[in-house]
């Protein structure tokens, strides 16, 4: 029997079952496919709250201080296991192609200056000097010299090796078929594997975590949204920043990868790549580098984001149910939000005390 059942092997599932092993905490952690199978491996690692969140609030305060975590947390993980995740913390640029896309980032960038963050607004001759190779057509832009990106791939990697070596114990390919339930209180899960039995169980497992709910008679809206991802060579194209634009985004990784994104298709619990979503993801981001309409096809895949009704995580206890929470919901912000979730929801499970869940606990949806 464990201090703490994880279900769901994805970034959060995985980035928890890490911080609570660190901890000192007995972890099981199981999924049902692969580790990190489904929105964690298709994204494109980005770390950018400031493009992310619209609005100022919970959310972007939420984003900025996990970014400001991830120097440190990939540190520990790559000097933990040996393996490199392609932190790059080297500032992105976003673009206004038009008039009225400009008066929308403008707005955009007053609020963040008032707020204190280091943003930048440009016109055109600047944002070709920070990024040569955009089209001489953008406008303006809000340059962030603080955001970036991480191989989420390799984060994966390292974080399924970082369990390993915790001695959290990983079973994958273990599907949950029930929730055990003593006398009031959850014990565990019943799975094709057999019982497993903990003090406290955590429900990680991203747009299927409604589903897991259910088998509790709870109506928790979370739905699965599905995101289609390509990635073309970077061979004679040498960018230097992640561009974002209104109808894509271009991200170029130290692997030799530009990656370039995404759609966001209510597709239910499909994850197949479409031809219709693959051709409006390069159409998407051509316009703003006209270069790349000479790269190199590479690959495409798709994966499953959770999305929630508010657009916010479920972060905390499951009212009415001892021994359950929830640890979902990021939708396409499950790389960057990994640390500050991690740690915030370690914190809850170690003290009881909901500090800093507040505006994201589950109980906004279920009473």
């Amino acid at each position: 029997m464990s201090d703490c059942l994880v279900v769901g092997g994805g970034i959060i599932g995985l980035s928890l079952a890490y911080e609570l092993s660190r901890r000192g905490m007995s972890v099981t952690l199981v999924e049902q496919g692969e580790w990190g199978g489904q929105a964690s491996s298709a994204a494109a690692g980005m770390l950018a709250p400031l493009k992310e969140f619209s609005a100022p609030g919970p959310m972007v305060e939420l984003g900025m201080d996990s970014l400001r975590l991830y120097p440190q947390w990939a540190q520990e993980l790559e000097e933990h296991t040996a393996g490199d995740v392609q932190l790059s913390l080297e500032g992105l640029v976003t673009v206004a192609m038009d008039e009225a896309e400009s008066e929308q980032l403008r707005a955009k960038y007053l609020w963040q200056k008032e707020a204190g963050y280091d943003v930048h607004w440009m016109g055109c001759k600047e944002l070709l000097e920070v990024e040569p190779l955009l089209t001489d057509r953008v406008q303006a832009g809000i340059y962030s010299p603080g955001e970036g990106h991480i191989n989420n791939r390799l984060l994966l990697r390292s974080l399924v090796t970082a369990c390993k070596i915790q001695g959290v114990a990983l079973l994958s390919g273990c599907v949950v078929k029930g929730i055990a339930v003593k006398a009031g209180r959850v014990i565990g899960v019943e799975t094709t594997s057999g019982p497993i039995r903990a003090d406290h169980t955590i429900v990680a497992s991203g747009a299927w975590a409604g589903i897991m709910l259910e088998m509790l008679d709870l109506a928790i809206p979370v739905r699965p949204v599905r995101g289609q991802i390509a990635a073309v060579s970077s061979v004679g194209i040498p960018l230097r920043t992640v561009i974002f634009g209104t109808s894509g985004y271009i991200t170029p990784k130290k692997d030799g990868k530009i990656v370039i994104g995404a759609t966001e298709d209510e597709s239910g619990f499909q994850r197949e790549v479409t031809l219709a979503g693959l051709a409006s993801v390069l159409n998407g981001v051509m316009p703003y580098v006209p270069a790349l309409h000479a790269a190199a096809f590479l690959e495409a895949w798709g994966g499953l984001r959770p999305a929630t009704a508010d657009g916010k995580p479920l972060l905390g206890p499951v009212p009415g149910w001892e021994g359950l929470s929830l640890a979902g919901g990021h939708f396409r912000n499950g790389i960057l939000l990994s640390p500050v979730t991690a740690i915030r929801m370690a914190d809850y499970l170690e003290s009881g005390q909901t500090v800093g869940l507040e505006p994201l606990l589950p109980s906004r949806f279920l009473s």
